[in-house]
């Protein structure tokens, strides 16, 4: 929901034009689109850093598992927003932006269930590599394993190509 104003508003209202035409590139535009949502999701959990604080001041906590956690967090919502940010590039209605972007994370989250109805140890290990409820599961027990973050940046880095393009695409109409 963060990101469904980001650029469908622009295309309702028609201000694209104005930004397209400004010496920046659409890469530019994503990119920036992009990291202020991140920053806003960041500072939307900042909040919780209040709950370590007092968890700590009372007893001695693991910091492993917490500052995993919150990578996970990160990368995560990194991801989403990137998924959001695409889906708010196709459509001028925000509430159509909102389903898209609901039924593609949907479409993520599921393919990690997959992973127990393949048959083939090809399409398991697939399924199981893409799966987001193990990798919650794993920065949740404190394991990091960079394979997620690069699993994470690199689908977020797609989506954001595909919205560049996707811009790109809607100069020309």
């Amino acid at each position: 929901f963060l990101t469904m104003r980001l650029i469908s508003e622009e295309l309702r209202q028609g201000t694209i034009e104005t930004l397209m035409t400004a010496p920046i590139s659409e890469a530019q535009v994503v990119l920036g689109k992009y990291f202020a949502a991140l920053a806003f999701y960041l500072f939307l959990w900042a909040p919780t850093l209040v709950y370590v604080a007092v968890i700590r001041y009372f007893t001695p906590v693991d910091w492993g598992p917490i500052a995993a956690s919150y990578l996970g967090i990160v990368g995560i919502g990194a991801l989403f927003l990137a998924v959001g940010l695409f889906a708010s590039a196709g459509s001028k209605n925000q509430i159509v932006v909102a389903i898209a972007s609901f039924f593609g994370l949907l479409v993520l989250f599921s393919a990690g269930l997959m992973e127990n109805l393949a048959n083939g140890e090809t399409a398991k290990k697939f399924f199981g590599h893409v799966n987001l409820w193990q990798h919650m599961d794993d920065f949740a027990k404190g394991i990091v394993d960079t394979r997620r973050l690069v699993y994470y940046l690199s689908v977020a880095a797609f989506f954001l190509f595909l919205t560049a393009r996707a811009l790109e695409a809607k100069k020309w109409r």
